[in-house]
């Protein structure tokens, strides 16, 4: 089969022909139908010592299932699957670590090492825990969505109630417009996207939010009094880079609580009396669970419309390696899935 395979920090992805994979006991062989490009996948692949060379990434998936060694999955079943591979102690039932899912202690995402191959590629293997069906009419392509948006609905379960509440949600890459959908779907009145990108926040108002400002052309305080918001009592920070958590604790209310979900991978510096003086509530958050996946999947039943706003663009396997470095440096693009030559019609 063909499979997009890193080879080098700081250079291309090659197309190669590589092994099928093959399956052990209760285990699904899917044939790929969309895969979404995660940015995780491009700071891993220009990050030196993270990848080792002949991985092949892409955890973000839909497929159907060819071959099945488990008894409750059938061949031709339409799938999206929770990438994260647990530990065989949390996959039999137990838990190495309070929590489980994401939070195991010796588990692994999919597509980030060489013994455990995502899809970028024709057909990829996962456990049947890992799969979750889809719904009738969501198609294969708009379920590729499914990952991402287990990651927002996650930070919105861990965030708690939030009816009728102002919502902020700085950041509007894949995750953030995610939580954009998600806040919404959890019942908050008016949700507000902080977002540079001018494609980005025509996105966000037409998935839900009921205003996206531009905070290098405004001023983030002043847009939201403008809006007659003023500080808003829940904060979601899906940006990951040095000095959005300390903007995250400035802009949130008194009492007010924010959910960390973007991911920074250097040191940041924060005034922690500036929290202090606010009583703030900060949660860090964690991947998923599998509930947070069949919350999307029904949640997809009814949305999916919606949701495809996000998808930018779909381009074959063959593609892939010039579009991922043009990813690199161009934001405009929300969402790009790869649909693998062979992938099932849809």
């Amino acid at each position: 089969m063909k499979a997009a395979v890193f080879e080098k920090t700081g250079e291309r992805l090659v197309l190669r022909d590589v092994v099928v994979p093959e399956l052990g006991d209760n285990e699904l062989l899917l044939k790929v139908a969309f895969t979404g490009i995660c940015g995780s996948d491009l700071h891993a692949a220009e990050t030196p010592g993270v990848l080792q060379p002949g991985t092949v990434m892409g955890h973000e998936f839909t497929g159907e299932i060819v071959q099945s060694t488990a008894p409750d999955w059938t061949v031709g079943t339409r799938v999206a699957a929770n990438p994260y591979w647990l530990c065989d102690a949390c996959a039999a039932g137990g838990s190495c670590r309070s929590g489980g899912d994401a939070a195991c202690a010796s588990g692994s995402f999919m597509g980030f090492r060489p013994d455990l191959p995502g899809a970028y590629a024709d057909y990829v293997r996962i456990r049947a825990g890992q799969a979750i069906r889809l719904p009738d009419h969501v198609s294969l392509r708009d379920g590729a969505l499914m990952e991402p948006l287990a990651v927002a609905r996650h930070a919105v379960d861990v965030c708690g109630p939030m009816q009728g509440a102002d919502v902020l949600v700085i950041g509007g890459g894949p995750i953030g417009l995610g939580v954009v959908l998600m806040a919404r779907d959890a019942g908050a009145a008016r949700v507000v996207l902080s977002e540079p990108d001018p494609n980005r926040r025509a996105c966000a108002l037409e998935i839900g939010a009921v205003a996206a400002i531009d905070p290098i052309a405004e001023g983030l305080p002043a847009a939201l009094s403008r809006l007659g918001i003023g500080a808003p009592g829940i904060v979601f920070e899906c940006v990951g880079a040095p000095g959005f958590l300390q903007q995250t604790i400035d802009v949130m209310a008194l009492r007010g609580r924010a959910v960390i979900v973007g991911v920074c991978m250097t040191e940041d510096r924060v005034l922690p009396r500036t929290a202090i003086r606010k009583e703030a509530t900060l949660k860090f958050v964690l991947g998923y669970r599998m509930a947070d996946f069949h919350h999307v999947s029904r949640y997809l039943a009814g949305h999916a419309a919606t949701a495809a706003a996000m998808i930018s663009r779909v381009v074959s396997l063959g593609e892939l390696p010039e579009i991922f470095d043009r990813l690199r440096a161009e934001k405009s693009l929300i969402k790009v899935l790869v649909r693998p030559g062979q992938g099932p019609a849809e």
